[in-house]
């Protein structure tokens, strides 16, 4: 099994991206970071090139910040980081048209928008339009939606996971995926995390003092999940970048 840390950065501010990175880099843990605006963070990460890739994470919605249409998300994610191979889009969102503007407009050969929770047999599949292909690579784990699937019971499920069972018996490849932002708040579920939004609407901005009334520090939640899961990837060679799952 081979197996991949990656983050959709989600706008998140500088103190969580710092603090991720880090739990990984003290563990020698590859990770992609899917990049959705800059910051010093950012670039701290870009001048790791042996821990960390950077991809983009395009916001294809209305009111993107990204642009107005797929083109202009597209050359503006690509701004941030010129050499990105690898693509997750912000809420999943994709479509025939947006992956045909993506190989037409873009490096990116990899693309990691499709979520199959906790999947035991993950294969790369191969995705070809126009002479040109696009490695599709599937994730099975998520911060957010074990927070919304299945919310921690301390009685029945002591640990915040649920991803145990998919590194002992799983074959082929292992994606998790996780927002910095609950790894700062160590959150198991999502009420924290609503309601420091209600407080500040802009994340970028979030320092530690702010986000200290909202952190977890009781039970077990994303950062825990995170450091155990880095813990047994480092045993198990370091993990992957994105880049490395060619089918």
């Amino acid at each position: 099994m081979k197996a991949a840390i990656t983050f959709d950065i989600d706008w998140a501010p500088d103190c969580a991206i710092d603090l991720a990175s880090n739990l990984l880099a003290e563990r020698g843990v590859k990770s992609t970071w899917f990049v959705t605006h800059l910051s010093p963070a950012v670039e701290r990460l870009r001048a790791r090139p042996d821990l960390f890739e950077l991809g983009i994470h395009p916001n294809f919605m209305p009111g993107s910040s990204h642009g107005e249409d797929p083109e202009q998300v597209l050359r503006t994610c690509m701004e941030l980081v010129p050499d990105a191979v690898s693509v997750r889009t912000h809420g999943l969102l994709q479509s025939g048209n947006i992956f045909d503007f993506l190989m037409a407009l873009t490096p990116v050969t990899f693309d990691v928008s499709l979520f199959h929770p906790r999947a035991l047999q993950i294969d790369v599949v191969k995705y070809e339009r126009f002479g040109q292909t696009l490695w599709r690579v599937p994730y099975v784990w998520e911060d957010d939606y074990v927070m919304e699937s299945s919310p921690l019971n301390v009685s029945r499920e002591p640990e915040f996971s649920g991803f145990s069972e998919t590194l002992a018996r799983a074959r082929g490849i292992q994606v998790f995926n996780f927002h910095p932002i609950h790894v700062l708040l160590n959150s198991n579920v999502m009420d924290n995390y609503n309601a420091m939004k209600r407080n500040y609407s802009r994340l970028a901005d979030i320092t530690p003092a702010l986000a200290a009334p909202f952190i977890e520090t009781e039970r077990s939640g994303a950062k825990t999940a995170l450091v155990a899961l880095a813990e047994a990837v480092s045993t198990r060679g370091g993990g992957s970048f994105i880049r490395e799952f060619r089918g």
